[in-house]
């Protein structure tokens, strides 16, 4: 199945050398199932910090958002039975776009038939917004049948408390947590509390940057359930549909 939008009539996206996607494996801790993929934006010729800078600084963050969505819905039909794609979509995309008769609308009605296989993840610039432009943009998704997560938590604060009473659905623990966990009292501290915070909220917790098994096992025994970072797989242009543990 192809997709085809036209939200970009309107503005003209420059985009140097172009713009692809990866996929990075999510990945059930416990069985090595893949379970989804997190979509990711690259370019040949920029790193996605400057992609996303360029595009705030000529005020085009939001068409370019809805590019980069474009980009990486096209495996969508590919997805296995359960797995699901995470979407990454800029705070001022979903304070502005995501709302009756705007370009999110146009978008999200015509993944409906997807709707159960997609999680936006609300990436790290959600904390410094608005949270009733958030709330309101959150709820839109949901209503729709789209689910959410909450991307890079890396405190615990009022910020991070009052966006989890929105009960998201995934909460993805960020990777300077989670990177060095086994040795890092403070960083296992601050993880158990979040830990606890997701099951308040009927979330399931993602620990992201996995790279070391001393960490994997460490995670696995605080009771997170799903895992995302090189430990399983790099991200590839191409989807990886099952993982074997290292022999050693």
């Amino acid at each position: 199945m192809e997709f085809k939008f036209s939200l970009f009539k309107k503005h003209h996206v420059e985009i140097k050398g172009g713009v692809y996607t990866v996929y990075q494996p999510i990945v059930d801790i416990a069985t090595w199932d893949v379970i989804g993929y997190e979509a990711l934006s690259r370019s040949e010729t920029e790193t996605p910090v400057e992609m996303f800078r360029k595009s705030y600084e000529k005020g085009m963050v939001i068409p370019f958002d809805f590019h980069c969505l474009e980009a990486a819905i096209k495996v969508l039909p590919q997805l296995q039975d359960e797995q699901c794609l995470f979407l990454n979509v800029e705070p001022l995309t979903l304070e502005q776009a995501f709302s009756k008769g705007k370009e999110g609308e146009a978008f999200l009605e015509g993944l409906k038939k997807y709707s159960d296989k997609v999680v936006f993840e609300l990436t790290e610039g959600v904390k410094k917004s608005d949270f009733e432009f958030i709330r309101r943009g959150v709820e839109f998704i949901r209503a729709l049948g789209y689910r959410f997560a909450l991307d890079d938590i890396a405190e615990i604060g009022s910020k991070t408390f009052q966006l989890a009473s929105l009960k998201p659905d995934f909460f993805k623990i960020d990777i300077q947590l989670i990177r060095g966990i086994a040795s890092n009292h403070v960083n296992q501290q601050i993880v158990r509390e979040m830990v606890h915070l997701g099951r308040m909220n009927s979330s399931e917790m993602v620990a992201e940057g996995i790279e070391q098994k001393v960490d994997l096992d460490f995670i696995r025994n605080m009771g997170i359930r799903y895992g995302q970072g090189y430990y399983f797989a790099k991200p590839a242009k191409e989807l990886v549909f099952s993982l074997e543990p290292p022999s050693v």
